[in-house]
């Protein structure tokens, strides 16, 4: 079993840790493209409501307190910012020197808005200065206006004056509020806009992280698994196949991978007993090339073992001309039909004692024992002659039109004699000798046999 070196994990954890990659960099990135522009619309929506505030309240306390605190321009001030801001909580107080609180209205901390107003009316009596406070989180500002004297109301108040308790700029009193900001719509909005920029940007990273997942860690092991398994033919055994089980990072395909190496080595077993079993070619009847090499062992060993000289035959086909239309129909159907029909040829008319084999498309091989070099030749022509007087299959006799043929060969040999020549040497000396040799050109079926 091959040793797995890295960290597995199964597809279900890995699909997560990238959901959860897609999420965080969707926020990432959502959040300053849509908090940056929502900060600053906020904080424009805060100073236009407590410009607006300032801008209101003066206007109510100057038109309406000029002649007095009195119940009646109090209420009018009440009425003239509610009008202007109809969702304002305000109360106004008279200063501590100017309060009396058996006749003057006086805040009632019992609640939190009420508390918040006393607590604010005390700094402002403390320092006598506009405090504003925003709360965003309730969506609320709070605010605390000082009411001084002004150069019209001292005349109301001579007597003040001269002791002078009263002057101007002097603290009459403040006037307390709470208003709802004006970013209700703007906090829905920006909602929204953050949720669709979040969302493309969530697809648009899950897409690319998911496509990365799903091609990497799916369809490319997948696909090796998928080649693998179309390699595996009847004919697998006579191809370089990687029989070894590459582990994977994903546990659920390592345990695809480990069943079809299973599968995979119990088939080459079977290829490995019917290559045992498999001596000829289907096509042609000759040898398969892989029993070659063992003809020749063993006709180097009977050779040398009985002082008898064998010889061993190459031919090239050269060219192949297709003469009439049933030949080139059936190399449509066929591609590589007319070296099976060469083939053919040459085990039909091979005499019984020579082994007759197909090494490459168009290379083919004879190996002709108790034969010497004289005879060798013998058989080199002999071929030729096969080629040209060759009788017409059965099969093919019968049909309407034949298949008509023009091979042009070339022959080589080389002769084993009892020296210490391996069949390496003989092979490379039957090579030369081919393609030294000249080329012969025959017809098939012969002309007098048409």
């Amino acid at each position: 079993m091959a040793k797995i070196n890295f960290k597995q994990y199964t597809f279900k954890s890995v699909l997560l840790n990238q959901l959860f990659i897609a999420i965080a960099v969707a926020f990432a990135i959502s959040l300053p493209l849509t908090g940056i522009p929502a900060f600053f619309a906020l904080n424009h929506a805060i100073n236009s409501d407590i410009e607006n505030l300032e801008t209101q309240s003066y206007e109510a306390v100057n038109e309406h307190l000029n002649t007095g605190w009195q119940p009646y321009n109090i209420d009018k001030v009440y009425q003239r910012i509610r009008e202007k801001m109809p969702n304002a909580a305000l109360f106004l107080q008279k200063a501590p020197q100017f309060l009396n609180p058996e006749e003057d209205d006086v805040v009632d901390p019992s609640t939190p808005t009420t508390a918040t107003f006393k607590r604010l009316i005390e700094e402002v009596q403390r320092n006598e200065r506009l405090i504003i406070e925003t709360n965003v989180l309730n969506s609320t500002i709070n605010a605390a206006i000082p009411i001084k004297f002004q150069n019209q109301c001292l005349v109301c108040h001579s007597q003040e004056v001269k002791t002078g308790e009263i002057y101007t700029g002097a603290l009459a009193g403040t006037m307390v509020l709470q208003v709802p900001m004006s970013i209700n719509q703007l906090s829905a909005t920006s909602i929204i806009t953050f949720f669709i920029v979040f969302l493309t940007i969530f697809i648009v990273v899950a897409t690319v992280i998911t496509n990365r997942l799903v091609q990497t860690n799916l369809l490319v092991p997948l696909d090796g698994l998928n080649e693998r398994v179309k390699r595996l033919r009847l004919s697998s055994h006579e191809q370089q196949i990687d029989w070894e089980r590459t582990p994977q990072k994903m546990i659920e395909i390592d345990q695809i991978d480990e069943s079809i190496s299973a599968h995979i080595h119990t088939i080459k077993g079977i290829y490995d007993k019917l290559d045992a079993l498999v001596v000829t070619e289907h096509q042609t009847g000759l040898f398969h090339k892989e029993r070659f090499n063992e003809v020749m062992k063993y006709e180097l060993f009977r050779s040398h073992r009985y002082q008898h000289s064998f010889s061993l035959l190459l031919i090239k086909l050269v060219n192949v001309k297709v003469l009439n239309a049933t030949a080139k129909n059936i190399e449509m159907e066929a591609p590589g039909s007319k070296y099976l029909v060469f083939g053919e040829i040459l085990h039909n008319d091979t005499r019984e004692t020579d082994m007759a084999f197909r090494l490459e498309e168009h290379i083919f091989a004879v190996v002709a024992p108790e034969t010497d070099e004289a005879g060798a030749e013998v058989v080199k022509k002999d071929i030729y002659h096969r080629l040209i007087h060759s009788e017409i299959p059965s099969n093919i006799q019968s049909s309407i039109a034949r298949p008509e043929y023009e091979f042009t060969i070339q022959v080589g040999s080389s002769t084993y004699t009892g020296d210490h020549a391996t069949a390496k040497d003989l092979l490379k000396s039957a090579l030369v000798s081919m393609r030294e040799s000249k080329e012969l050109t025959g017809r098939y079926p012969p002309a007098e046999n048409k």
